[in-house]
């Protein structure tokens, strides 16, 4: 069981291996493409050893992964700065001798060629490796999975010894040898040792001279495609040259166009993880694709999940499958000694390493059942309301800060509990109207939502991108604060519809809502985008008693910017616009008042009597009739009302919420001024 401990910290060590900053890039670009440009994607990512083998150890499906694929590429650490000087020179050691093993067992007809690339490739795996915390004797260790013979693994573990040891030793193993010499030692074709190794191959020196020179030369061309030529550290100016960064999308230290380019990669990973957490249809579902993640991101391969249970102890769930003694053991909550109690009290990543001498005994426990050395403790919210604890084993030292870490458990949380917008069914429930043959199929619907909600994570990703690159400016940051605010409001209301498809929408949580302040920041987000270019001027009469509200600010939201928008829709040739605020008694109840005033020329009697009825809208172009129907339920739904008064002067909307608790403040209206 040890053994196979140390193979998972060694498949998780890789991660952390260096890769070639240009074979990412080019094979982030062949991923764009699709299935089309499978074959291509491939050849590019067997040209770096640690990308090569980590997908050989770890593979992660380009047919139905890709998703997940983006994301180890985005993540996988590169070299960068003044470190390509080196890595580049070993990148081209690798190729050389993996190109020349291949075309020397070809040539000899005695090894398989793949075995040969493979062997040839990884041979100085351990040089990308040094960030590991406790770098292995051998990278031979990581080839033990790949070759049941082990002949692999040995074609690496003895590639520098003395070609003499090799003289009998399995033909794979000679070559790499032999390809070894060849490409590390100048004039090495006319040594003794060599030119008995190639006989025994037979082969000449005049031919082996030929292979090497053609190695040499492919290497070349693809140091030159990759950009891991010599000359590539120098183009940036030595004060400038920052220090390489070891952890997938951890911090860096380097200058302003790296840190962009960092910042980037991270919004794009999470985008990423966002597209591969949206595929599950189900808890079950999420927590395959959890440890899909797991693996290909963090070499993590063992997992478990403890929830409180009835008790209130921490037990073991089926959600992640894992060793059936696990189901034995109960965690108080309060065992300050143990990681998982102290990862669900603290919100925070907790360690433990096997052996440590302050920790609870359970936690001992878990780590054999689980056959890890350490592992993380990290708490995470469920989707029926709990919050749970995933304990991931053989995780890196200081995994927990990654943001790469925080971005995968948060898009998992999201999955496993998507915010719906119905809040509870009032008392009389609206029936619903028999649906008309042409409505749109659930599948489409869902489709339909899976698309909008990529989008918006990139929208969003792109907004933070623009808040760290503006600066502090007050004005800017308000506006960008807004304009994230509704695109999250609009991917709760795409999860929403989600959870309604779903059947199972949970209570939406109250908060105390300002109603002035919505209606102020309505007013400031639509004054360019919808007042002003349709010449519309605002005024809005906000009451300060008004107190603060129990309801969902998104519901009062969109329903304001639904009187809004019909309102700036029926003042053609521009007008006027007035929100106003009060207080008022209603058969002795203190209730909110909220007025949508226009000055348009009013609606019909015959449009007013069903005004709140889903219709067929008669204006065209993207509207479906129900704007109103949807701001009258939604208004029921905070346990207000909605009317409707209209005449030639305009058109005058009044919503009525009840407050939190009568208030005995007299009733004064303070004007704050047009806009």
């Amino acid at each position: 069981m040890q053994e196979l401990s140390h193979k998972s910290l060694k498949k998780s060590a890789l991660t952390a291996g260096l890769c070639a900053p240009g074979v990412v890039a080019e094979a982030l670009e062949q991923l764009m493409r699709g299935d089309v440009a499978q074959a291509e994607f491939t050849a590019c990512v067997r040209c770096d050893p640690v990308l090569a083998l980590r997908l050989q150890l770890q593979p992660v499906d380009f047919g139905t992964q890709q998703d997940l694929l983006r994301a180890l590429l985005l993540a996988a650490p590169v070299a960068s700065g003044a470190a390509q000087v080196a890595h580049a020179a070993r990148w081209r050691q690798s190729l050389g001798v993996a190109h020349l093993a291949q075309a020397l067992a070809l040539r000899a007809g005695v090894a398989d060629a793949e075995a040969a690339w493979i062997a040839g490739l990884a041979h100085n795996l351990a040089d990308y490796l040094d960030t590991a915390p406790t770098p292995p004797a051998h990278a031979a260790d990581w080839l033990i999975e790949l070759d049941s013979d082990g002949w692999l693994a040995d074609a690496v573990r003895y590639h520098a010894e003395p070609l003499v040891r090799g003289r009998a030793a399995h033909p794979l193993v000679r070559i790499v040898q032999l390809s070894y010499q060849l490409v590390t030692r100048a004039d090495a074709v006319d040594s003794v040792d060599v030119r008995a190794a190639l006989a025994a191959l037979q082969l000449g020196a005049g031919e082996a001279a030929q292979l090497l020179g053609d190695s040499l030369e492919q290497t070349r061309q693809l140091a030159q495609r990759f950009g891991l030529v010599d000359a590539l550290a120098h183009t940036i100016p030595p004060g400038l040259q920052p220090a390489v960064d070891r952890s997938p999308l951890g911090p860096t230290s380097g200058g302003g166009f790296e840190r962009l380019a960092r910042l980037y990669a991270a919004q794009a990973v999470q985008s990423a993880l966002h597209s591969h957490f949206r595929q599950a249809s189900g808890a079950g579902q999420v927590f395959t694709l959890l440890q899909d993640a797991l693996r290909a991101l963090f070499g993590i391969e063992r997992a478990c999940l403890f929830a409180p249970a009835g008790d209130g102890t921490l037990q073991m769930t089926q959600l992640i499958p894992a060793a059936a003694g696990l189901s034995a053991l109960a965690i108080p909550p309060d065992d300050a000694l143990s990681a998982l109690p102290r990862a669900l009290a603290r919100n925070a990543p907790q360690q433990f390493k096997r052996f440590d001498p302050d920790a609870a005994l359970v936690d001992g426990q878990i780590a054999r059942l689980l056959d890890v050395s350490r592992f993380i403790c990290q708490s995470l919210a469920l989707s029926d309301g709990r919050t749970g604890v995933l304990v991931a084993g053989d995780a890196l030292p200081g995994l927990g800060a990654l943001p790469l870490w925080r971005f995968t458990l948060a898009e998992c949380a999201e999955a496993l509990m998507p915010l719906p917008l119905a809040m509870p069914a009032p008392a009389a429930p609206i029936q619903a109207a028999p649906a008309p043959s042409d409505d749109i199929s659930r599948d489409r619907v869902r489709r339909a939502i899976h698309e909008v909600a990529n989008p918006l994570t990139i929208m969003r990703n792109y907004v933070n991108l623009l808040s760290d690159r503006l600066g502090a400016d007050s004005a800017v940051q308000r506006d960008l604060g807004i304009i994230s605010d509704e695109i999250e409001r609009v991917a709760r209301i795409v999860r929403g519809i989600t959870a309604v498809e779903e059947n199972a929408p949970p209570a939406a949580a109250l908060e105390l809502v300002s109603v002035n302040s919505v209606v102020s920041e309505l007013v400031r987000m639509s004054l360019g985008t919808l007042f002003a270019p349709n010449k519309v001027n605002v005024q809005i009469d906000l009451n300060p008693d008004v107190p603060p509200l129990p309801l969902q600010k998104d519901l009062l939201k969109q329903v304001l910017f639904n009187l809004a928008k019909n309102a700036v829709e029926a003042m053609h040739a521009g007008g006027h616009l007035k929100f106003t605020t009060r207080l008022v008694d209603v058969d002795g109840l203190r209730q909110v008042e909220i007025e949508v005033a226009d000055t348009g020329p009013g609606l019909p009697a015959a449009v007013t009597s069903h005004l709140f009825e889903p219709v067929v809208s008669e204006k065209g172009g993207d509207h479906a009739g129900l704007g109103l129907t949807i701001s009258r339920s939604l208004v029921e739904r905070m346990s207000g009302h909605l009317n409707c008064t209209s005449t030639p002067q305009g058109t005058h909307f009044l919503i009525r919420l009840p407050t939190l608790q009568n208030s005995e403040a007299p009733l004064t209206t303070t004007r704050y001024g047009s806009m």
